[in-house]
């Protein structure tokens, strides 16, 4: 089984254009619609010659410091899968600094929490009432149902942290984590499940060369831990990309 409709921010590079390519092309049965969500639709080239290889993707533009496109892309979504409502959003796209406590400023701070953490709540409020027409189908709780991932880090985990520093990104990333537990327990009722991924260290642009992981395994590996979501005690959690379960 697969989600059949499926949304995923900073769509244009990096995992979330992995996401994409994965989705379009997922076997037996791919997604009937895959909406790539990034800033700047008319720029993103790669997106756009996956959008020529696969006719199940979508481009809609999403801008996590912009909030009007939140409500123009749920609408422009909303118009393509009607009732059937959206099955799984991905909150990938994000922002990363690593900044000491000699280097942090409020400017990061503040930057980094609109695109890592008040972002990713306002757009899954946005597409609530899409998340809740596909949940209304019925079944178990599932990423097939209604689901929302939302892309974190295990250097979020204050249970895991050893080393201090990247105060920007780790706190960021620390609030988008408690966002996910909050999301998981006020979305019980509908039947949505939420729980938030670590991908390890990918060789993207934000990771870096020296990352130790491609983009195409990293997603392989995301998929897999995705699908084996199928109940309510998913939800609410932390997940390596092992599918091990990390603590907050």
């Amino acid at each position: 089984m697969s989600p059949a409709n499926v949304l995923i921010t900073g769509a244009n590079r990096g995992i979330g254009l992995e996401f994409v390519k994965q989705y379009a092309q997922l076997q037996p049965n791919c997604p009937q619609h895959v909406f790539a969500g990034c800033r700047s639709p008319d720029s993103a080239k790669d997106l756009q010659d996956l959008q020529t290889k696969y006719k199940n993707i979508k481009i809609v533009k999403i801008d996590l410091n912009d909030e009007a496109t939140y409500a123009s892309a749920a609408k422009a979504v909303e118009e393509v899968v009607g009732d059937a409502g959206l099955n799984l959003l991905i909150n990938n796209a994000g922002a990363a600094n690593r900044a000491s406590l000699d280097t942090v400023t409020s400017e990061d701070m503040v930057s980094l929490f609109q695109i890592n953490a008040v972002g990713p709540l306002m757009l899954t409020k946005a597409f609530l009432p899409l998340l809740r027409k596909a949940a209304a189908k019925g079944g178990a709780m599932s990423s097939d149902r209604a689901c929302v991932i939302n892309i974190s880090t295990g250097v979020a985990s204050i249970t895991e942290n050893d080393t201090g520093g990247a105060y920007s990104y780790r706190t960021s990333k620390a609030a988008l984590n408690m966002i996910t537990k909050n999301l998981s327990l006020d979305l019980k009722k509908d039947g949505i499940l939420v729980s938030a991924i670590h991908p390890g260290w990918i060789k993207t642009g934000m990771g870096g060369p020296k990352a130790t992981t491609e983009a195409s395994d990293c997603i392989e590996a995301l998929l897999k831990v995705i699908d084996s979501l199928n109940s309510e005690e998913s939800s609410g959690k932390l997940y390596h990309y092992s599918g091990r379960v990390m603590p907050w």
